[in-house]
Parts: C-alpha cells; sequence; structure tokens
C-alpha cells in the first residue's frame, strides 16, 4: 500500500516542483463508417505523461481537433490506460474488452460541445477542469488513450489522421 506523507513538501514546495505540458498526439483511425459504440482509435501513446517512471499526473484539459471536411462532430470518450492494451481487435469494431483489460482502466472523459472554425473545414471541441489523477506503470513514463464513438449514430472520418489531441497535463 503507498504510503502517503502529508507533511513532505510545503505547499509551495509542491506547486513548484510540478510540470505543466500539453502532449500533442493524433489519434489514428481507419478512413471508415466507425459505428456508435465502436473503437475510433486505440493504443495512443501520451509520450511523458509522468515525471518519473511509475509516476502520477493530473490530467486538466483536453481540446479535440477534428479536421475533417464532413464535420460531423461525434461524441467521443477518450479511455486512458496505464498499458497499451488494445479495447477491440481493430479500429471501427465494437469495444471487447476483457476483465483483466478492465482493470487497467485508469479513467475516461467524453467529449460532446464541438465548436465549428471553419464551417465544412475544421471544428474543435474542449473539455477544461477535468482533475483525473493518471498513473503510469513502474517500467514507463507514457499514459495511453484509445477513443470510441459516443455519439448515437454513425462517425465517419475522410483520413486517418483527421482527428487530434492536446491533453494538458500537471505532472507530479
Amino acid at each position: 500500500m503507498a504510503e502517503t506523507k502529508l507533511h513532505k513538501y510545503t505547499v509551495i514546495e509542491k506547486l513548484n516542483k510540478m510540470d505543466v505540458d500539453l502532449i500533442d498526439v493524433t489519434l489514428t483511425t481507419d478512413a471508415e463508417t466507425i459505428a456508435d459504440d465502436a473503437v475510433i482509435a486505440q493504443r495512443i501513446e501520451l509520450e511523458n505523461a509522468v515525471a518519473v517512471k511509475g509516476g502520477s499526473c493530473i490530467l486538466q484539459s483536453i481540446t479535440l481537433i477534428n479536421t475533417d471536411s464532413s464535420v460531423e462532430s461525434p461524441g467521443i470518450e477518450l479511455i486512458f490506460m496505464e498499458d497499451n492494451t488494445a479495447i477491440s481487435g481493430d479500429e471501427g469494431s465494437a469495444v471487447t474488452a476483457s476483465d483483466t483489460t478492465a482493470f487497467k482502466v485508469l479513467g475516461s472523459v467524453t467529449i460532446t460541445n464541438w465548436s465549428i472554425l471553419k464551417p465544412t473545414d475544421n471544428e474543435f471541441a474542449i473539455k477544461a477542469n477535468i482533475g483525473l489523477i493518471l498513473k503510469a506503470t513502474s517500467d514507463t513514463t507514457s499514459i495511453w488513450v484509445s477513443a470510441v464513438n459516443r455519439s448515437g449514430g454513425n462517425y465517419t472520418p475522410s483520413g486517418t489522421t483527421v482527428l487530434k489531441g492536446r491533453f494538458g497535463i500537471v505532472k507530479d
């Protein structure tokens, strides 16, 4: 069991040692029709999400950018994992996570509030003030994320690299 030391650092010392970072990734997918509750992207690595191997961080914000010309605005659930275990056989397939895989889930965030920047060209969605604590395994500084269509309908990306994610993290 982890030992909590309440007075190891003063408040100022603790705040001064925390790093704030933005990690950009492409949520690589297949250019095909992705049904509701099917995987859009999986096992995307957020490199150096924590400061040291086995460390933790606080996921503070997420921005999704969709450069797909169809501007479909899908509801997307982002599932954070402690390793790169797949939650499905392939992008475009239903989630088929086992009980063992479920224990590797660190948490999830669903984003639905899309804003169009340029009609028929691009859009973005933001989730702020999340406060989700994520912890890497003892042999890595990475966290993994998968994206699932939760829109209630189909999502059809026109290319494999049209969906980007920007993750705001406070490293402990």
